[in-house]
């Protein structure tokens, strides 16, 4: 028997394509808080995180203190 949770107590598989499944679904069936669903920018913006949050923390958590010189020109530039 497959466990439904995983070690970090999440929900075990594939978690973007249950979301993707679901919004569609609610696109065409009001489902409760979903009603209409998220639009597709909101689903690009997840999928991105999902798939490139990880490894960009882990470079910003290793090379942090080297990085801190470039945000502080990018934030004189911003000004």
């Amino acid at each position: 028997m497959k466990s439904l949770l995983n070690s970090r107590y999440d929900i075990a598989g594939n978690e973007l394509l249950r979301v993707v499944k679901l919004s569609a679904f609610a696109k065409f069936v009001p489902v409760g808080n979903l009603r209409g669903g998220p639009g597709l920018r909101c689903l690009a913006v997840m999928f991105l995180l999902h798939y490139l949050g990880a490894p960009l923390y882990t470079v910003l958590a290793r090379y942090g203190q080297k990085i801190s010189v470039f945000r502080r020109i990018a934030n004189t530039l911003r000004m």
